[in-house]
């Protein structure tokens, strides 16, 4: 199943390329029609545990790919990053954060799956396919989407269209770490932002070329004459009770700068400095990110809704919780467990707390003082 891709990296742009390439996994998708094959990377904490080291090699080469787009085109007064939930969430954090650390200011949004308010849209080959983007606080002057993947490119390229239109915006920049589409598919993405007088630039780490026998449809038109439908809902309903640090979390309104409060963490363990592992479930991601961060002694290990199969050479081991959460290679797991969790998942983390516990390990929940 791997030799359906072919890693095209530019060792130029990539000072450690070679640890890039040992830190890709190539997976089968499970029970998707759409899409068979799937790609993850270990800055995202799917299969692996992620620490604050590991996110730093990641976030370096990010930084590189910022260097080069502003080399490109100067950046405007108010950019809007743009992550979608879950596998954007760890890249848009990271793009934050070195955008931060070269003094260029931006707002950083990330879509939701929760219920929430805001821009509402959905991805057609997804399985959780409906989202929620924050509105911004500020009017974007241009918009820059940050992914793990670009696939076929048909996604973000319909939610840029339709955002372009609502937000009055004509300048997008795409950043990836992988980059997957066909030549045709790539060629449909300029031109069709050319023809709506959108102008764009295209920034990955690396491409994947894809081979003979592989299931994605060349043919695919990206866009058709219907463009994303969105809508944008503001109710009176509250949400925040449903997150921890509800004014720091992207998805449900637009950061310049995330900063938890301080002695936020009020699990033992993490204050003596103990080695350990945070099962962060679904969305609580971007808060494990800064966590690690925070404490180099803690890694993460992202509890997903990302349905893969058992393939032995990748994925040894699926824990299935309920119905839509997995926990990849539980064997490898460094103990102890802190279980983080936002209110809205809180069956979830009680489930996995319960499973884990039954197969000997020693699992607490994460106390947050938010």
């Amino acid at each position: 199943m791997f030799s359906k891709f072919t890693l095209m990296l530019d060792t130029k742009k990539i000072m450690n390329g070679n640890d890039l390439i040992k830190n890709i996994y190539y997976l089968k998708r499970e029970n998707n029609v759409h899409r068979e094959n799937a790609i993850t990377f270990s800055c995202l904490g799917k299969l692996m545990s992620t620490n604050g080291f590991e996110l730093d090699k990641w976030k370096k080469d990010i930084d590189r790919l910022i260097r080069e787009a502003v080399k490109e085109r100067e950046v405007s007064h108010c950019p809007l990053i743009i992550g979608l939930a879950e596998s954007g969430i760890v890249p848009s954090a990271l793009f934050h954060q070195a955008l931060r650390e070269q003094q260029i200011q931006a707002d950083w949004v990330c879509s939701t799956r929760r219920p929430s308010h805001g821009i509402h849209f959905s991805e057609s080959h997804s399985h959780a396919p409906d989202h929620t983007l924050p509105l911004p606080c500020h009017p974007p002057t241009e918009l820059w989407f940050v992914e793990d993947e670009i696939t076929t490119g048909r996604t973000v390229l319909r939610l840029a269209l339709s955002l372009c239109g609502t937000m009055n915006v004509r300048q997008v920049r795409f950043f990836a770490i992988a980059d997957a589409r066909s030549a045709s598919h790539a060629d449909q993405f300029r031109s069709v932002l050319k023809n709506h007088g959108i102008e764009c630039s295209v920034h990955t780490l690396f491409h994947l070329k894809q081979r003979d026998g592989d299931h994605h449809n060349n043919a695919l038109v990206l866009v058709e004459n219907a463009l994303q439908e969105t809508r944008i809902s503001e109710s009176e309903e509250n949400f925040e009770n449903s997150w921890h640090f509800p004014r720091q979390r992207p998805a449900l309104q637009s950061q310049s700068d995330v900063v938890f409060p301080d002695r936020s963490l009020r699990t033992g363990g993490m204050e003596t400095g103990k080695n350990g592992t945070i099962l962060a479930v679904g969305e609580a991601i971007d808060m494990a990110v800064r966590l690690v961060q925070a404490h180099p002694c803690l890694s993460f290990r992202h509890v997903t809704l990302s349905p893969w199969e058992t393939d032995g050479k990748n994925i040894f081991n699926r824990l299935d919780i309920g119905e839509k959460y997995y926990l990849y290679n539980y064997h490898t797991l460094g103990s102890p467990l802190y279980v983080l969790n936002d209110p809205i998942d809180d069956d979830v983390g009680i489930r996995i707390e319960s499973l884990l516990t039954d197969k000997g390990f020693p699992v607490e929940h994460l106390v947050l003082n938010s």
